[in-house]
């Protein structure tokens, strides 16, 4: 009986051990958080390419080097990542709830990945919220948005159960056509588009446009770049999709007038150029719950020189980089110095 309650007692121990770390945030991640906070999203000098290389060190530590590998629950539960992100997205989210967006005026939060969430005076819209493994934090966006768009199923695009959440509450989420949504209840406020296919809601017109994924070809698998038009304002989010299924669909939102375009960081920029936005986001910065070799070709550094060397056919085009839980109000109204 004495050897049972020793272990009993150890386990507990353990486990008590366990919960405090869990809920433990280290100095250096409220210090990154500060230094983030202060930092300005127009102005790229050499103090935020040097807190971008430091952002890159800390989310890379305990990482796997092997490009096939990804990180294990464990390294979800003791590394970096979940714990800075938490106190950017309590923040962003907190941010997004309590901010009253002028009329005339759009408000962008980058999250993680591709995930982003848009605000005008009238609609708050979220794209490719993902399943954060032992974090909570972006569920609470289901209180707080009236529309959640999908772009495929990948777990970093894609939270089953945040979404069911909505559902219920009667908010309205957008899928590409066949996607396998594994709660099969007939929800009445799920919206699954075809190529091309737009929906008209309250204020907002969504159409999706049939992708592959990261160029691999193939067109059967859903896969969805979004145009969304909602208070006079045009936005183009690319999720991880790269060519279209109707080539003509792309080559026609040259003459969209997009004014945001929400872009993945891999997206070439003769792409960007084609489509002629206003402002360029780039996204799926400092790629979460991948490996060290995802994490270094999704950096400031990368996306800075994939466009350097197409500096003239970008020069007009307003270039945002987010760390994440950042935002920027369009039309812009940071000042540049």
């Amino acid at each position: 009986m004495k050897k049972l309650l020793k272990e009993f007692a150890t386990l507990l121990f353990i486990v008590l051990i366990a919960v405090v770390y869990y809920f433990y945030t280290p100095k250096s991640a409220f210090n990154l958080h500060k230094r983030i906070n202060l930092s300005n999203p127009a102005l790229l000098n050499e103090e935020r390419t040097k807190l971008s290389k430091d952002l890159e060190e800390y989310l890379a530590s305990g990482l796997p080097k092997d490009p096939g590998k990804t990180p294990t629950i464990l390294h979800l539960f003791l590394g970096n990542q979940r714990k800075l992100l938490d106190l950017r997205f309590n923040q962003a989210i907190d941010e997004i709830k309590k901010t009253k967006v002028e009329p005339g005026k759009i408000r962008v939060w980058s999250l993680m990945n591709m995930g982003v969430v848009v605000k005008t005076d009238s609609k708050t819209i979220a794209f490719d919220i993902a399943d954060m493994p032992l974090s909570t934090t972006q569920k609470k966006l289901v209180d707080i948005v009236d529309v959640i768009l999908v772009t495929h199923g990948d777990s970093d695009h894609y939270d089953p159960a945040l979404l069911k959440k909505a559902l219920e509450q009667g908010k309205t989420v957008i899928f590409p056509e066949n996607f396998g949504f594994m709660y099969n209840k007939n929800f009445s406020n799920i919206f699954k588009l075809k190529d091309g296919e737009s929906v008209n809601l309250e204020e907002l017109k969504v159409t999706a446009f049939q992708t592959d994924h990261r160029g691999d070809g193939n067109f059967l698998e859903p896969n969805a770049w979004y145009l969304v038009e909602t208070d006079k304002f045009k936005l183009l989010h690319t999720g991880d999709g790269r060519d279209f299924k109707n080539k003509s669909e792309k080559e026609a939102l040259k003459y969209k007038e997009i004014d945001i375009f929400l872009c993945n960081v891999k997206i070439h920029p003769y792409d960007i150029r084609d489509v002629k936005p206003k402002v360029v986001v780039s996204l799926h910065l400092y790629k979460f719950i991948h490996n060290r070799e995802e994490l270094e070709q999704s950096t400031f550094n990368y996306a800075i020189n994939q466009y350097r060397q197409y500096l003239k056919d970008l020069n007009d085009i307003e270039k945002i980089y987010l760390f994440p839980g950042e935002s920027f109000i369009y039309p812009m109204e940071i000042e540049k110095n």
